[in-house]
């Protein structure tokens, strides 16, 4: 499976991992809908971050997790110990693309921040589809990055984003899938299809110091996960890497400044018969 996954393995970024999970759960867990769903599984559930989030907003859930990685599905077993022990999840290693469960094996099928990842993602969706049953529940968030939007201008970050970018597509990896997410669904056989978008931001209406910060600290630890590949390649110079860093922490000090961000997320369901892989 082709992976674009700009982030690395390190414990570090498998640290950053869980802490993304705990910040950006008020933003998109709400509006994922399993109810009526006895067994859902994650693709590419990673560290198993959002399986634990998952678990405790959905107990009567059985969940588990499919990572290609198997140091992520190490950290994993480490995060999710109690739960595993209990028989409330499981954690199998495999592949997007070709998913190692039988036809309508589960009520609901989650992805979350993968497809960005996948140079193929209409070939994923499409396996979603295969292992839901009929009336199944199909839930998808990602990114729109390409939608940023900061004020006031800062343009080492610009710079520093659009490399980013860059890299991620040159890995083989999709950093605006979510603004084809809703055809994507279609195209794979889904049905039922509601698209919304997640903002995610900071203006004047966020006055609290310590909140801001957490915000602007948040955001800039996922930038810097990119930068020692970015670095490594020479897709930056490392005076970028500080004038990003410089103008994120004036962000954080500025009650008026602008910071908005806003992700997709579509909920759909499986209809009809089990389309040809």
């Amino acid at each position: 499976m082709s992976s674009g996954y700009i982030h690395t393995f390190s414990v570090e970024e498998q640290a950053r991992l869980v802490a993304q999970a705990a910040f950006l759960e008020p933003y998109i867990f709400p509006t994922i809908d399993f109810s009526g769903c006895a067994r859902v599984l994650e693709v590419g559930c990673g560290v198993g971050a959002e399986l634990q989030i998952l678990r405790r907003r959905l107990p009567q859930l059985h969940l588990t997790g499919l990572d290609f990685s198997e140091s992520q599905l190490a950290r994993a077993r480490e995060l999710l110990r109690a739960e595993l022990a209990a028989g409330a999840m499981e954690l199998h290693a495999g592949s997007a693309y070709e998913l190692p469960f039988a036809d309508a094996s589960f009520d609901g099928v989650c992805l979350i921040w993968v497809l960005e990842h996948l140079a193929e993602p209409a070939r994923a969706l499409r396996e979603a589809r295969r292992v839901l049953r009929p009336g199944g529940t199909l839930s998808v968030t990602e990114v729109f990055n390409a939608g940023l939007h900061i004020e006031p201008p800062c343009p080492a970050m610009a710079e520093y984003w659009r490399a980013f970018n860059t890299l991620q597509r040159q890995l083989g990896g999709a950093p605006d899938v979510g603004a084809e997410l809703g055809e994507l669904v279609a195209q794979a056989g889904f049905g039922e299809i509601q698209i919304r978008p997640l903002p995610v931001r900071m203006d004047e209406f966020m006055p609290d110091a310590a909140r801001r910060r957490e915000f602007i600290g948040y955001w800039q630890t996922l930038w810097l996960s990119g930068a020692a590949q970015l670095l490594e390649r020479g897709a930056v110079p490392p005076a970028l890497v500080d004038a990003m860093q410089t103008e994120f922490a004036a962000l954080a000090e500025n009650k008026s400044a602008i910071f908005d961000y806003s992700a997709r997320q579509v909920q759909a369901r499986q209809v009809g018969a089990h389309c040809e892989q």
